[in-house]
């Protein structure tokens, strides 16, 4: 039950776009402050955030580094109780230089209305580096993760692999990622793409939406990614 727990709350964490950040205040003598930003979550469960030097949420990281995130499947009938959250407990930082392009290139591909903010000097890359994590996947089904449990290895494959999986399927493979978009969440579109690989699953944008698909298994080299991906082809295909 504790591992499907861990499992349910990193997939609504990679399904997800936005959550509630919190920070402590610093004007308001350590009330918290919450706000919605867009964040982007890697493989290993760490959390990046394209934000603003003038964003009161970051003013308050610069006085003190203690942050959550709070992502949760919002209700659009009945009761929001029994829908999954996820709160993110851990210190913020700025991402070093020496990785920061290349996690910003990942970031604007899942939001590339953030492009315009690359430019401007203002905008930095930060990052949350959990430290306990707090599920509830409706009634009675309520977790403290720890930090060990919720950080895994990193992907078995460099940022140069990754690209070009994902480039052949945006190139070759379009009509398979149709019939997945439509597979999982009924969405029609003959040119979708993909802009995001993981371990655990994919990315695909479809009219300005990014689409989490999730692989069966997590893939612990690019054959394996190869492997699940014709899986996904065929299983929406035994659909149609």
């Amino acid at each position: 039950m504790r591992t499907q727990a861990v499992n349910d709350a990193k997939q609504l964490v990679y399904k997800k776009n936005s959550g509630v950040m919190s920070t402590l205040s610093y004007n308001l003598r350590g009330y918290p402050f919450g706000s919605v930003t867009p964040y982007m979550c890697d493989e290993q469960g760490k959390l990046y955030f394209f934000i603003s030097d003038i964003a009161q949420h970051t003013k308050n990281l610069v006085h003190d580094k203690r942050m959550s995130l709070t992502i949760f499947d919002a209700a659009q009938t009945g009761d929001q109780n029994e829908h999954g959250r996820v709160t993110i407990v851990g210190d913020g930082s700025l991402v070093p230089a020496e990785h920061a392009e290349v996690l910003l290139n990942k970031y604007i591909a899942l939001y590339p209305e953030a492009d315009s903010y690359r430019s401007a000097h203002d905008f930095n890359l930060w990052q949350l580096d959990p430290v306990r994590i707090r599920y509830i996947g409706g009634f009675g089904k309520i977790f403290w993760i720890e930090k060990d449990e919720w950080l895994t290895s990193e992907k078995a494959w460099d940022d140069n692999q990754e690209l070009h999986m994902i480039n052949h399927m945006n190139e070759d493979h379009k009509d398979a990622m149709s019939l997945i978009l439509n597979h999982h969440y009924h969405v029609d579109d003959t040119a979708p793409v993909m802009n995001g690989l993981l371990p655990q699953g994919c990315y695909i944008r479809s009219h300005n939406k990014n689409y989490y698909i999730p692989f069966n298994e997590v893939c612990d080299n690019p054959q394996a990614v190869r492997k699940a991906l014709v899986q996904l082809t065929k299983d929406a295909r035994a659909t149609v």
